[in-house]
């Protein structure tokens, strides 16, 4: 192993549960030097929940189906440069949100979103592809119902209407689309993103507009920053956590009053394509 060969301690442990991450991650704080999360986004959010607050730093690794922590931060696939990271010790600060009392690393999607990923873990039976959820797209795209959405953010009323809604910690969503474009993993707000929608044809043409990164300046979205929200909805809706069920609305959503410390690369001295980023995308 690439670690061992710095003349470190590895203990490996597999989890065999949902839970089980943070319950191992917790009992290790006095020991560990640093926990590397091996797994998606479900595994290291769970390992982040017991470590927030800490000082034990986290090395996410890029595997699982998005991975969407380790592709914002740009860590690297090969073990030696992981190792390389873990030897680096650089860190930074995370920010985390709870939604109903739960700790959440990521992001949240209300409504279409949050059907999507209940039908999928429907059948879902081990670990899942990409091509896994064309057909809970499909279905939820010919058969959601919008709700209507009743959204406060910091005490204020900002949305009474149909459509659907994200709420991200950082910029990137699956398969690139930047849904939060502006969030910021360390700057204390969460993001939310509100796309007023009742039928397919608008669905479609705020999925044109995220794909070509030009939301929320066009089409009929809200974007604001936030550090206290509340969702209500018409009826019980679904919601996706960090890619995984979460809990129905209505949702109380709010920045984790802990920090996260994260292992990442040295920075890259890139001019970005991107100017709301700073970054070339990926």
């Amino acid at each position: 192993m690439a670690l061992q060969t710095q003349g470190r301690e590895l203990v490996e442990y597999r989890t065999t549960c949902p839970a089980d991450a943070t319950r191992y991650a917790a009992s290790i704080l006095d020991e560990a030097d640093v926990v590397v999360s091996w797994g998606g986004d479900g595994t290291a959010r769970e390992v982040a929940s017991a470590l927030a607050g800490s000082n034990v730093p986290l090395l996410v690794c890029p595997v699982g189906t998005e991975n969407l922590l380790a592709k914002e931060l740009r860590i690297p696939a090969h073990p030696h440069r992981l190792a390389e990271i873990v030897a680096g010790g650089r860190t930074v600060e995370c920010d985390l949100g709870i939604v109903n009392g739960q700790d959440f690393l990521l992001i949240i999607g209300i409504g279409f979103d949050g059907e999507v990923v209940k039908r999928l873990a429907t059948v879902r039976r081990g670990h899942i592809t990409h091509l896994s959820y064309f057909w809970p797209i499909w279905r939820t795209f010919w058969e959601h119902d919008y709700p209507r959405l009743h959204i406060f953010a910091d005490g204020e009323e900002i949305f009474d209407d149909f459509g659907l809604a994200f709420v991200g910690n950082i910029s990137r969503y699956a398969v690139g689309l930047r849904i939060c474009r502006d969030a910021d993993y360390n700057d204390g707000m969460l993001d939310l993103v509100v796309f007023s929608c009742q039928e397919q044809t608008a669905l479609v043409l705020h999925a044109a507009w995220a794909l070509l990164r030009r939301h929320p300046l066009k089409g009929n979205v809200i974007y604001r920053q936030f550090r206290h929200a509340r969702i209500e909805t018409d009826r019980p809706v679904p919601s996706q956590t960090d890619g995984d069920i979460g809990p129905n609305c209505p949702l109380d959503i709010s920045v984790h009053p802990g920090k996260l410390r994260l292992l990442v690369p040295p920075p890259r001295m890139t001019y970005g394509l991107w100017p709301w980023r700073g970054e070339p995308p990926l």
